[in-house]
């Protein structure tokens, strides 16, 4: 079974299973990383969840260990994610199973990381949630380009407080929309204070991501 933990300053989730959960979703990220005609760069992005969730069963991230006075929970493990990243590569992943043939099987781990992923955002961001989860579900990344937007977008985002991670997630949810350039100059001029500039990612396109804080 899946769960999650949040991480400090809004900056992601910790993803937490037991065993055969993770293992089952890391084989389930690489059977549609080969197959899906929707990812388009193998060895990109969307791999490095199967990459994450892989350390995590390995032991090589975070150790859950059960109450003691509940120890047949069992041992469980997580690892670390940031919200745009994680949102992207679940919307790859379940965008992507429109095109394959899948089991019941793949579908029951799918819909348990878009179940815990919903909670957090929930849990994380109170009332804002409800359009954040609208915006991560109307999230297109089979489109030409958005899996690229990560760069800047993960950049940016670390950079930000944790205030600022708050105020601004969902426009940064709203740049991933191939048509977010194009539309800025008119959508500034209704004065949101919250609004990204094109310029602004430019900045992060190439550069190293800081710490997130988390």
């Amino acid at each position: 079974m899946l769960s999650y933990g949040l991480l400090k300053n809004h900056a992601g989730m910790l993803l937490i299973g037991d065993y055969t959960s993770l293992t089952w979703l890391h084989h389930v990220i690489h059977d549609v990383n080969e197959r899906s005609p929707v990812v388009r760069d193998k060895e990109g992005s969307f791999l490095g969840l199967a990459y994450d969730v892989r350390k995590a069963f390995e032991r090589q991230r975070e150790v859950i260990l059960p109450p003691k006075h509940c120890e047949e929970i069992g041992a469980r493990y997580g690892v670390q994610i940031l919200w745009p990243v994680l949102l992207l590569q679940q919307r790859l992943l379940r965008q992507s199973l429109a095109f394959l043939d899948h089991t019941a099987k793949t579908q029951a781990i799918v819909y348990a990381l878009e179940a815990v992923i919903e909670e957090a955002l929930r849990e994380d961001f109170g009332v804002q949630a409800a359009h954040l989860i609208d915006l991560w579900k109307r999230l297109d990344p089979a489109q030409p380009g958005v899996f690229d937007m990560i760069n800047s977008r993960g950049g940016l985002f670390c950079s930000w407080t944790k205030a600022q991670r708050k105020a601004g997630f969902a426009q940064l949810l709203s740049s991933f929309d191939p048509m977010y350039e194009r539309f800025h100059p008119t959508r500034s001029q209704t004065g949101n204070r919250h609004l990204i500039s094109p310029a602004t990612f430019a900045i992060w396109e190439n550069a190293d991501w800081p710490d997130p804080r988390w």
